[in-house]
């Protein structure tokens, strides 16, 4: 059985993620996410429209379509296995607009 870790404490360890969003289409050839993947810093958050379960997290990259990828600023655990849970997308690192 996997562990169970929340999406909190991983933002405690490894600071607060932004979204990333792969524009290419193949993230063999996409150079931020292929970084972030050697070091180990992406959650993959899977997301069932369809469903009324909530969202949950795997580190890693694991590609799905109905998934959306993490990227952190610091490693997070090396174990891939364990289900994230919590997910709280109020705790996203996003660029703020009016500072450009």
């Amino acid at each position: 059985m996997a562990n169970i870790i929340r999406f909190g404490d991983l933002v405690r360890s490894s600071g607060r993620p932004q979204t990333f969003s792969l524009w290419s289409g193949d993230p063999k050839k996409d150079r931020t996410l292929q970084q972030a993947i050697r070091k180990n810093r992406v959650l993959t958050v899977f997301l069932e429209p369809t469903s009324t379960k909530k969202p949950f997290g795997q580190i890693g990259y694991h590609q799905k379509n109905s998934a959306i990828y993490l990227l952190f600023p610091r490693a997070l655990s090396p174990d891939t296995q364990s289900r994230v849970i919590g997910i709280n997308f109020d705790l996203l690192d996003e660029p703020d607009e009016r500072r450009k």
